[in-house]
């Protein structure tokens, strides 16, 4: 599978008018192919982040597209867009997104349960092992530490065996083990068929890439 974004930009208005407008990413063209890990480097604020939400079908784009197999994902409904979403891709978030109400396990399944998918337990618990977490399968997410919590996230997304990965700081709140552990995973996901996008600030990633990329004031480059 491929994710083609092409001419993709992102505009912000920080208060009124078109000449206050902040192009937060200007015309970027890239292609996501499946066995492949990209990692995209910068500095905070560079646009990264809105790279990553854009692709990941979370934040409309001020122009351009972003398509999967000929389908523009911005001309599709809500409902469509969704579906798309549950289906094929899995987003590891720079911030906490852990439900409060749900223990550690319920939080793993739960997007593969909301896309009707077959809960992936054995996939999790094997995660959850080399990630040093599996003693934590009934903890509620507000006894987690940073990393214990970024360790569930990562889980989270790779346990459903998703077609594309979005990793955004995965390696954030890690130590120096875990976050060769969690770059190692995400490796073996590419190797394994995902296409897998990485932001981060981490210098060590550039080792585990297929393709490197860098982001400055929203200009998209090869490295």
């Amino acid at each position: 599978m491929e994710l083609i974004a092409s001419g993709l930009t992102r505009r912000f208005l920080r208060h009124s008018g078109e000449s206050n407008a902040f192009e937060a990413v200007r015309p970027a063209d890239l292609t996501l192919r499946s066995g492949e890990m990209t990692v995209l480097t910068g500095r905070s604020g560079s646009g990264k982040t809105t790279l990553l939400t854009m692709l990941a079908g979370l934040l409309r784009p001020s122009g351009g597209s972003v398509t999967l197999d000929s389908r523009d994902l911005y001309r599709l409904s809500d409902a469509e867009l969704s579906g798309l979403r549950a289906k094929h891709f899995a987003v590891i978030p720079q911030g906490a997104s852990a439900i409060s109400s749900l223990t550690v396990m319920e939080n793993i399944l739960f997007p593969t349960a909301l896309a009707g998918k077959k809960p992936p337990v054995s996939e999790a618990e094997a995660l959850m092992e080399r990630l040093g977490i599996l003693n934590l399968r009934n903890v509620m997410p507000g006894e987690l530490s940073g990393g214990e919590l970024r360790r569930m996230a990562v889980t989270r997304a790779l346990a459903g065996s998703p077609d594309f990965v979005f990793a955004d700081e995965p390696t954030a709140d890690l130590d120096d083990g875990n976050t060769v552990l969690v770059l190692t995973l995400l490796r073996e996901a590419a190797q394994n068929g995902a296409s897998v996008f990485v932001v981060t600030h981490e210098k060590d990633a550039a080792a585990y890439a297929d393709r490197l990329l860098h982001m400055d004031a929203g200009n998209l480059t090869n490295v």
